[in-house]
């Protein structure tokens, strides 16, 4: 009788069995009903039904974000099996010219969508279904110790892919792996048990994904976290928060202005504890995704480590310390915890976001999540593909392209507050000098701040609106393209400002403008104008682009596929801020390759000390990185903190 039942009637029915509740690691594929008999079998298996069962993953998982960016050429990877790679390892090759144009600008959801393969869905499924039903077994023998970097990966993949179906997967109680039970083990079982062993730990892929699953997760610690839990959770975040020179928080070197480089740079001297390691590595690993080898690198542990460190919640208030501030440890006047007390108090400029802004909901562990559970940073997929693109084509400073210099336009320019973090100088000190338990227990400060800042766009003098093709005839455009291929040989890598990167990259020599004695607003805006007049003049052959003319660049900046770099296009940023310490100046540049910014803070008129700032804008609007001193060379470890601050 189940012969004579319709191939798509008896698919329907597979269908929705499949959709039942627990069944994607139960019932998919439907195995009682694959043996019933031969027609069945024909009609349903997966190796004779692919769309059926990419059908079933479109039920269970989201596919929206995955299709934006693998459907993406650029970013798309090979097929398994294949290497992908060119002579030089890389899967991206150097030229630049042919992969920019596949980027992402801040708000676009992609340049090139195109949905994914029935066989792309039904790999990915596989490969899903044994990674959850994997996890699901360790969650319940209560041990993680076993748990594969590629199973991780498969987490953050549904996280930074959700549009509701992932978390429905990984929360609530129908979910297959009860995510929040599993990080509590991975910390005790990996974080907490590596904090506690002699020395620094391991900075690996592993402990990486699972510190980013845990921010997007549960934030900076559920609203009912005990003071032993919130302690024992900070020991374990310390070493990547505090120990600049030990994790790095960057895709390559701060010092490094332009990138990819043309040639190699010499290795450091790694004996020694007091020189910077600044040599730019590859990053590269290869992950299996919807049936192919993707390049990228794994996120920064340091940045998920701050977060999760600093963020706070409206309202939460700042514990007061006696902590040395930074430039009074400098300079001499003050010693360890015994000097300026620093306080920050719980007022609107002390918290690094708002109600809106909040990364997560706050859930005990013990609480099962909603099936809606929906907190801002995972109710968009959208919202994280600015950062899987950096991901994919940041990896490597030598080969990689990086991301294309008008994808972070509006990316920086508003208003942002938050705070900046300092540890304790002698403590820091000690650390250097290999004092480990200093790291642990070494007290830190935190002070408010607000930002404003300004974009301005520059480029090259003399910039002329290029023909299109159809525009000239072949040959003078072919003539043209030629030209232009060999002016990009000859400064390929030559970055527009000189002078040292302890500076931002701007002469040392320019007087930082006073604020005039005007009325808030009015002085604000005539140091702005100041400031902003001095980085062009630091800038020889660039010009500032008319607003009117920046959607006309921006469009061939794309056209041309070269991410703006044949016509010099470069982000300025210029701001003025407070904090408990007075006013200061912000002036700097972001590095096109990928959008770290540096920014020289600069207290005016009285003096508390010059410190550069160097940090991403991440998913959610959260600016976030570290400082340092500019007394100190490039070449050695500098006095460090940390900065975290929220768009308003």
């Amino acid at each position: 009788m189940l012969e004579q039942i319709p191939p798509e009637i008896i698919s329907h029915i597979a269908y929705h069995l499949c959709l039942f509740p627990l069944a994607l690691t139960t019932s998919t594929p439907p195995i009682a009903l694959l043996q019933t008999c031969k027609a069945i079998y024909q009609a349903i298996a997966p190796e004779r039904n692919m769309r059926l069962y990419a059908r079933i993953y479109r039920g269970w998982f989201d596919v929206a974000a995955a299709e934006r960016r693998l459907g993406n050429k650029g970013l798309a990877g090979s097929p398994c099996g294949a290497s992908g790679k060119d002579g030089n390892g890389s899967g991206n090759g150097n030229g630049r010219k042919g992969n920019l144009n596949m980027g992402m600008t801040k708000g676009q959801e992609g340049v090139t969508t195109a949905r994914l393969r029935a066989q792309d869905l039904v790999d990915e499924m596989k490969r899903r279904v044994k990674a959850l039903a994997r996890l699901r077994q360790m969650v319940e023998r209560g041990d993680v110790t076993d748990v594969s970097d590629d199973d991780l990966w498969v987490l953050y993949f549904m996280l930074i892919e959700n549009d509701g179906k992932n978390a429905e997967v990984l929360f609530g109680d129908h979910a297959i792996v009860h995510l929040p039970t599993f990080l509590e083990l991975y910390h005790r079982q990996h974080l907490l048990a590596a904090a506690v062993e002699p020395g620094y730990p391991e900075e690996t892929i592993g402990r990486s994904l699972a510190m980013w699953i845990a921010w997007l997760v549960l934030g900076s610690g559920p609203e009912d976290e005990t003071l032993e839990q919130r302690e024992e959770r900070q020991f374990v975040l310390r070493p990547y928060v505090f120990a600049a020179p030990r994790y790095d928080a960057y895709f390559a070197p701060w010092t490094l202005p332009t990138l990819p480089l043309k040639h190699a740079l010499a290795a450091a001297d790694e004996s020694n504890p007091y020189i910077a390691d600044l040599v730019p590595r590859s990053r590269l690993v290869q992950v299996k995704a919807y049936g192919r080898q993707l390049d990228l690198c794994p996120p920064n542990i340091s940045q998920a480590a701050i977060l999760r460190f600093f963020y706070r919640r409206l309202g939460e208030e700042v514990e007061e310390t006696m902590v040395a501030a930074p430039f009074m440890a400098l300079r001499g006047d003050g010693v360890g915890g015994s000097g300026v007390s620093t306080r920050v108090h719980s007022t609107s400029t002390s918290r690094a976001g708002s109600g809106t802004t909040t990364p997560v909901a706050r859930h005990s562990l013990s609480t099962s999540f909603l099936p809606t559970f929906s907190p801002p940073l995972l109710s968009s997929s959208s919202t994280h593909d600015l950062d899987f693109s950096r991901l994919s084509l940041c990896y490597d400073p030598m080969h990689t392209p990086g991301m294309p210099r008008p994808t972070w336009r509006g990316s920086f320019e508003g208003c942002w507050e938050g705070t900046f973090s300092f540890f304790d100088f002698d403590a820091f000190r000690e650390m250097l000098g290999g004092q480990a338990k200093a790291l642990y227990e070494g007290p830190y400060g935190e002070q408010a701040q607000v930002w404003k800042i300004k974009e301005t766009w520059v480029r090259k003098h003399g910039w002329v609106r290029k023909e299109r093709k159809n525009e000239k005839g072949k040959e003078n455009a072919d003539q043209d393209e030629e030209d232009g291929y060999e002016e990009d040989e000859e400064t390929l890598g030559r970055s527009p400002v000189s002078g040292p990167m302890l500076n931002a990259g701007f002469p040392i020599d320019q007087v930082t403008p006073a604020f005039p004695v005007l009325a808030p607003f009015a002085a604000e805006a005539a140091t702005l104008n100041e400031t902003i007049q001095q980085q062009l003049e630091a800038l020889e052959g660039y010009e500032a682009v008319p607003e009117h003319e920046l959607d006309e660049m921006m469009q061939q900046a794309e056209e041309d596929g070269d991410g703006g770099e044949d016509v010099g296009l470069e982000l300025l940023l210029t701001g003025t801020g407070h904090s408990a310490w007075g006013n200061f100046i912000l002036k700097g540049r972001v590095r096109a390759w990928d959008g770290m910014a540096s920014l020289v803070k600069e207290y005016a008129p009285d003096s508390r000390g010059k410190w550069i700032y160097r940090g991403y804008v991440l998913a959610g609007d959260i600016f976030v990185g570290r400082w340092r001193d500019t007394y100190t060379p490039e070449a050695y470890v500098g006095y460090e903190g940390t900065f975290i601050v929220n768009r308003r």
